[in-house]
């Protein structure tokens, strides 16, 4: 299937429900299936990268971009070594030593997101600190994912949502459209969505399928291959 315009998906979705006349309704899932997308899942269509350059002795913050959602990874490298920092919460920062003779490669990285209202102020979704300060200039790797804007209108809208299956967008809005109308195909077609997204899931970016070590915490575990970046380690 050619991909398809909002309004186009939302009229087949609430052609499937059968409840034609329900195109507000229909735009209103529209926009919450795409979201669900970017929000709750790590696909590769989202995921986008920028360098952030640490000079020495510093810690940031280091403003995030205002799409900012969160972050996928973050390294550098040092003589052709990537360095990948473990992210921690706010508390556990709080919980460093920064003395400002303390430098070092971090290691560590906390964010701090703002509201809605701060960041479109700020024009900024929040702020990101790395820990230790770097004891010289570095170029940090980041690679996070975005949001997505709701599609204004969608019922009428001539726009091509940024997700590529239509086929999927149609019958994820139809299923949504029959809650409301108790329509007994609805736990079927959520099930039938499930199978559709899983095969992008694999393919583009949340790597469901890959085998995955359980791994103790770096941070705190570690043998003389996996010591905290430092001089000496490197």
């Amino acid at each position: 299937m050619a991909y398809l315009q909002a309004q186009q998906i939302v009229q087949r979705a609430c052609a499937i429900a059968k409840v034609p006349g329900w195109i507000t309704q229909g735009g209103i899932y529209l926009n919450s299936v795409l979201e669900d997308l970017w929000l709750h899942r790590d696909l590769k269509i989202n995921r986008v990268v920028e360098q952030v350059v640490v000079q020495a002795n510093n810690y940031g913050p280091f403003t995030l971009p205002l799409n900012y959602l969160r972050t996928y990874d973050l390294f550098f490298l040092q003589n052709n070594l990537p360095y990948f920092l473990h992210p921690i919460s706010p508390e556990e920062w709080d919980q460093e030593f920064k003395d400002p003779s303390i430098a070092n490669y971090p290691y560590e990285f906390m964010t701090l997101l703002y509201d809605e209202t701060t960041a479109q102020a700020n024009q900024s979704a929040g702020q990101i600190f790395i820990y230790p300060q770097s004891s010289g200039q570095i170029a940090l790797t980041h690679r996070y994912m975005v949001k997505q804007p709701d599609i204004v209108a969608p019922e009428s809208s001539t726009l091509i949502p940024w997700f590529p299956d239509s086929l999927y967008l149609i019958k994820r809005t139809a299923a949504e459209l029959m809650v409301e109308t108790d329509d007994t195909r609805h736990d079927a077609l959520i099930a039938e969505c499930e199978k559709m997204l899983y095969t992008h899931l694999i393919m583009e970016g949340d790597e469901q399928a890959v085998v995955k070590s359980v791994r103790l915490d770096p941070r705190r575990f570690h043998t003389n291959r996996t010591l905290k970046p430092t001089k000496i380690t490197d």
